[in-house]
């Protein structure tokens, strides 16, 4: 039995196909291309077990016998007929009595508004079967989910900004976060840039970050929108988020907390061609932590509004814990799973390669820490160690996949911090692939399992079972 049975004109098949592969993602849908033998009798029999009649109008199926035939046989069978319109045509005579939703200005893309009053429509009369799924890959293909940015940053670290992004440019890795507080121009930041330029000929992908994060931990007055501005205009990116720095407390109330992220994505969209990305951020509690109940819905009522390529949240914010933090991302998901469209989640300050595997199996699509310029990663346990414990692991890197990694070992020119870079690089490049494959085969949970210990597999079966089943 499928949820929707589509009606449609043969002259119209081409974007008849489009829609159906659409909305097959999120219910069962039959056409005619489906017929195995005999098209009449499986008509006949799909049709009267249908839950609902897509029938869609247009110049030249509104005057089909077929079509029609095919609309009064759903009434016969008392199937719930919902219409559409393909080019602005209005129904057949006799069925002028449907509300008909106009996709004459439809884009074929699941984001376009014809298609989201469509999906409106549909979810009014009957709500999505299947979850919205995360799509391979986003930006014109150039950025695969999920996705790990390695975030570049002088605030506490132990690579200088422009030797991390040679480091990253060497290495071929394929994504970065900058600091736009490293970039403005009283900080001199002509080797940064030049190294940027040279990452980006390698075809990588670099997100420019608000420079807030700096700022709120040096305690810094003086970092405004006008210095964001100045590095938007000199600088190589791809994507940026938006200046998320609110000029006054936060309101309580979703709908207000949203209007003010999106009043700010759109003033610093107004800067740049790039696109600007929202950052959801919700108010502090006076016991500590934050409201972190009110982003699934800020988040969802951005998202219908703009659109983005990409929504940022703060990891630290949606919850105290790791169990209160998966909670949150899949409550942001279900909330987002309204939408006709999948919306990217990118996860602000989440570099630990269990937590990165813990919130993808959750519904996070990318993330970025700079975990890899302050700590050494241990290979085989997948665990974070002190920068200068990089000696014990020294092993290996001689057996790293990124040769550069296994030559910079051996060579006294490099220093050792750009010896422990190369490693943790090599291992991230490998958890990048390893991830994306796992959540490609649907078996993040397992991805994340394996690499827990014993107990801390168990614990996290009985915090979140409804995430990770045994």
């Amino acid at each position: 039995m499928a949820d929707i049975y589509v009606i449609y004109g043969r002259q119209d098949e081409g974007r008849t196909e489009k829609l159906v592969e659409l909305l097959s993602r999120r219910w069962t849908v039959w056409w005619d291309r489906l017929v195995k033998q005999r098209f009449i009798d499986e008509m006949n029999a799909e049709l009267a077990a249908a839950r609902s009649a897509l029938v869609l109008w247009s110049a030249a199926s509104n005057t089909k016998d077929t079509v029609i035939d095919e609309v009064r046989l759903a009434q016969q069978h008392n199937v719930k007929i919902i219409c559409a319109s393909l080019d602005g045509s209005g129904p057949a005579y006799g069925f002028g009595g449907y509300a008909t939703v106009d996709l004459s200005s439809w884009n074929e893309r699941e984001d376009h508004e014809a298609f989201s009053r469509l999906f409106n429509r549909l979810t009014a009369n009957l709500p999505p079967t299947k979850r919205s799924r995360r799509p391979p890959d986003i930006a014109n293909g150039r950025l695969p989910l999920p996705s790990v940015f390695l975030s570049v940053s002088s605030f506490e670290t132990q690579l200088v900004p422009h030797g991390a992004v040679k480091a990253l440019a060497l290495a071929r890795a394929p994504t970065l976060l900058v600091s736009a507080w490293d970039l403005v121009k009283r900080r001199k930041p002509d080797a940064l840039i030049d190294a940027l330029n040279e990452y980006k000929d390698t075809g990588g992908f670099i997100l420019l970050d608000s420079g807030n994060y700096e700022a709120s931990r040096l305690a810094a007055k003086r970092w405004t929108t006008s210095d964001f501005e100045e590095v938007l205009g000199t600088v190589p990116f791809d994507w940026a988020f938006c200046f998320d720095k609110p000029k006054t407390r936060l309101p309580s109330k979703a709908s207000r907390l949203a209007d003010g992220i999106i009043e700010n994505t759109k003033r610093d969209q107004a800067m740049t061609g790039a696109p600007v990305l929202p950052v959801i951020h919700v108010p502090r509690l006076k016991s500590g932590g934050y409201k972190a109940e009110l982003i699934p819905t800020v988040t969802r009522l951005v998202a219908e509004t703009l659109h983005p390529p990409m929504i940022g949240i703060p990891e630290r914010e949606l919850g105290a814990g790791i169990r209160q933090r998966v909670a949150t991302m899949q409550a942001v998901r279900r909330e987002l799973d309204r939408l006709s469209f999948y919306q990217p989640i990118h996860l602000l300050g989440t570099g630990n390669p269990w937590t990165v595997g813990i919130l993808a199996s959750a519904g996070a699509d990318c993330f970025d820490g700079l975990e890899w310029c302050r700590t050494v990663v241990d290979h085989e346990t997948d665990r974070l160690n002190h920068f200068q414990h990089f000696d014990l692991f020294t092993d290996q890197t001689r057996f790293a996949d990124l040769a550069i990694a296994s030559q910079a070992l051996d060579d006294p020119g490099v220093e050792f911090a750009g010896k422990v870079a190369f490693h943790n690089i090599d291992y991230f490049k490998r958890f990048n692939v390893k991830l994306r494959e796992m959540a490609k085969e649907d078996r993040l949970e397992s991805f994340v399992t394996s690499r827990l210990g014993k107990a801390a597999t168990e614990m996290l079966l009985r915090l979140n079972p409804e995430v990770f089943k045994t």
